[in-house]
């Protein structure tokens, strides 16, 4: 899919916030609300917009600590932590990486003896590293800027 400049700002919108009309998206970059519905579909049947959500506090759930675990595996032993990531809700998100560890995991973790116990589940098949996330300055969306567009 060809994704121009509008497109890009559409997804800047939405990323901000998802639950603004796209009249309202559109009248801002000088499009209808048919021309924005049609170009909202396709970007969803392209696969660029994957779903929508809210960005839930989880302090005010009762989670207060972040940690990101490195896991260090055998290749072996990939298939059974991404079983395991899954199967955790403590896991907010796991990303292999290249380098001396496989992955690096986000957790959520409400109180120390729980990343005790997802410490000791993750290190069952590798080791691991355990650092606690203090804040999180930087939480940035796609943007204009950032997205190339994509090669002819």
């Amino acid at each position: 899919m060809n994704i121009d400049k509008k497109d890009r700002l559409i997804l800047e919108a939405l990323q901000a916030d998802a639950r603004q009309s796209l009249a309202a998206i559109g009248k801002r970059i000088g499009l209808s609300q048919p021309a924005m519905s049609e170009r909202v579909r396709k970007l969803e049947e392209a696969g660029v917009i994957e779903g929508y959500g809210a960005r839930v506090n989880l302090r005010a759930l009762g989670v207060g600590l972040q940690a990101i675990i490195r896991v260090d595996t055998t290749h072996a032993g990939i298939a059974r932590y991404l079983k395991l990531f899954e199967s955790m809700p403590e896991v907010l998100s796991a990303d292999r990486v290249t380098g001396e560890d496989c992955f690096f995991v986000r957790c959520a973790i409400a109180e120390p003896a729980d990343l005790e116990r997802v410490v000791d589940a993750l290190a069952v098949d590798g080791s691991v590293t355990t650092s606690l996330v203090l804040s999180s300055p930087v939480n940035k969306l796609v943007t204009v800027h950032a997205a190339r567009p994509p090669k002819k």
